[in-house]
């Protein structure tokens, strides 16, 4: 494969991860974030970086030359204003999706939240956050994109690679699961055909570490 792999959110706990694990592999990537002045301190030299900001859409443009797969982990901390989740979370991810499908990008993957099909979950509390992020979901899978939609459950600041992890789809299961592995299944879906296409929950429970990723993911039906 040739192209960059354009991370979005990548100073956030979840992005941090997938810059990281995407640099360990040594794949060429380029982060776009809204303050670059973090960028060294967390990760040394990244050759790409765009200042950019996802509720703009004029500062998206040039961050997708010759990207080929996005990997967007944003998520706002504001439940009302400018930063709020209908901002961040369906509006920002809908311009990304739009600027991605200007660019022929041909993979994006999104991160998105558990109960997101369950309006009165007490996480909706938080400025409708689940309904916005369920809005963005829908943004991306109706776009025309090649697309994977990673519902993770409850974030925790574990190590990663410590238990199981269990997937499923429908919205039907819920527990935690730590930034590290949410970015690892990142980087593994991104890599496997079978997660193509696909919206799926995960959770860590109890039991051995994923050693056979193939095989986690071949349970997966195509939303298409």
């Amino acid at each position: 494969m040739t192209g960059l792999v354009l991370v979005v959110g990548a100073t956030g706990g979840v992005g941090q991860h997938v810059t990281r694990k995407l640099m360990a592999r040594g794949e060429p990537l380029c982060l776009l974030v809204r303050n670059a002045v973090r960028i060294r301190t967390l990760f040394g030299d990244v050759p790409c970086v765009f200042v950019g900001d996802t509720r703009q859409t004029d500062t998206l443009t040039p961050a997708f030359q010759d990207v080929r797969a996005v990997i967007c982990a944003t998520g706002t901390t504001t439940p009302v204003g400018s930063n709020s989740p209908e901002h961040v979370d369906y509006q920002g991810v809908r311009n990304l999706v739009e600027a991605a499908r200007a660019a022929r990008v041909e993979h994006f993957l999104l991160v998105s939240s558990c109960a997101v099909t369950k309006p009165d979950h007490p996480l909706n509390k938080f400025g409708q956050v689940l309904t916005w992020k369920l809005k963005g979901e829908d943004a991306l899978r109706a776009s025309g994109l090649t697309y994977t939609i990673v519902r993770p459950g409850g974030l925790t600041n574990e190590p990663g690679g410590q238990s199981a992890l269990v997937l499923d789809q429908g919205d039907r299961i819920s527990g935690m699961i730590s930034r590290a592995d949410v970015a690892e299944v990142c980087i593994q879906a991104w890599l496997q055909p079978k997660a193509r296409n696909t919206t799926f929950e995960v959770v860590q429970t109890q039991g051995a570490p994923v050693d056979d990723w193939a095989a986690l993911f071949a349970m997966l039906r195509s939303d298409r």
